[in-house]
């Protein structure tokens, strides 16, 4: 008999697990010796009680052990923007057209992403309309990530345990654990990211969490209009980890030189039309006054700042924009297209 069976009720109990409850009941999801209905009730009975930094740090080590994993020759940082999604804002893809800029901008990335749960258009949607290969083979990522500075790690090619908790995630419908967990089992060991959450209240954990499983330079993100990014529509509220230590700061647009926006300014749609709007923002076609554009430069310039190639977001602004302007972050979308097309005749 599954041990998840006798795990349940210390949720629906309001207890919090042990390290060792957390990992074993992660390892039944994974290995589908769980139930679908086993792994319903143990979701929302640990999203019911809140999720602590220790049962998410050790989860996260068993989705990390059961991955594919790969290790791009690199020096310096490897970035990822995969945020937990969720918010229900409806905005269009900021962070994965961000990590493009940063990219360009001369950060390696390793972006971590799926379709859509939650919401109309996933990291995955938008790059499959673009013309991406979502099916690439980890060792083309990692090819990838090493010689244009970008790669794509779609979580079905990864992370295929996931498949045990797929149709169970879609059916309930909401947010789960595995919306935290998604940022924090980066496939490629992203020692950098740039983590945006829907709720406030996973601001610390987060960044907690991301520092257990290694990560030297992190920064979990949230507007407080709900907004799972730096927003340009008003306050953000920002948890920080360099080094070791950890602190909390805010960012208003006006403090780094950007104008406010209104929440349908920067509003997205489905598949086709977000991925019509990053190529056109990547090209150069849309004014960098434009609230969506803004979105991005500042985004891109947060992760910049978290891999020092910035000194503060208003220089890391500057230089997004520059990568914008001389068609760096478009050339690169470009080829990292065409060489997952290559992977995809081989």
């Amino acid at each position: 008999m599954a041990m998840i069976r006798e795990i349940i009720p210390v949720l629906l109990e309001n207890n919090d697990l042990g390290l060792d409850q957390a990992r074993v009941a992660m390892r039944e999801i994974m290995s589908g010796e769980a139930t679908p209905a086993q792994t319903a009730a143990f979701l929302v009975g640990l999203k019911t009680k809140g999720e602590t930094v220790e049962e998410v740090t050790a989860m996260a080590e068993v989705m990390r052990d059961c991955s594919r994993r790969i290790s791009p020759k690199l020096n310096g940082y490897l970035l990822d923007t995969c945020g937990t999604g969720g918010d229900g804002a409806g905005t269009f893809n900021v962070s994965t057209t961000s990590a493009l800029v940063i990219a360009g901008s001369g950060v390696a990335v390793a972006k971590h992403g799926n379709r859509s749960f939650t919401s109309r258009c996933g990291s995955a949607d938008v790059l499959e309309s673009l013309g991406l290969n979502l099916e690439m083979s980890p060792e083309t990522v990692e090819h990838s990530i090493e010689t244009l500075g970008f790669g794509f790690m779609y979580a079905p090619v990864f992370h295929p345990a996931m498949a045990h908790a797929a149709a169970v995630r879609r059916e309930i419908g909401v947010r789960t654990v595995f919306n935290i967990l998604g940022p924090l089992t980066n496939p490629a060991g992203a020692n950098a990211q740039l983590l945006g959450v829907y709720d406030p209240s996973l601001l610390d954990l987060m960044c907690r969490a991301a520092r257990n499983l290694g990560c030297r330079s992190v920064m979990t993100v949230h507007a407080v209009d709900g907004i799972d990014e730096i927003s340009v529509t008003g306050k953000t509220l920002v948890t920080r980890l360099n080094g070791y230590e950890i602190k909390r700061e805010e960012v208003n647009p006006e403090d780094v030189g950007l104008k406010r926006a209104r929440l349908e300014d920067i509003s997205g749609s489905v598949p086709e039309e977000n991925a019509r709007l990053t190529a056109r923002i990547l090209s150069g076609r849309t004014p960098s006054e434009d609230a969506r554009t803004q979105m991005v430069l500042l985004n891109a310039a947060a992760g910049l700042v978290l891999c020092e190639k910035a000194v503060d977001l208003r220089d890391g602004i500057e230089l997004a924009k520059g990568t914008l302007e001389d068609g760096r972050a478009f050339e690169l979308l470009r080829n990292v297209i065409r060489l997952s097309k290559g992977a995809e005749r081989d």
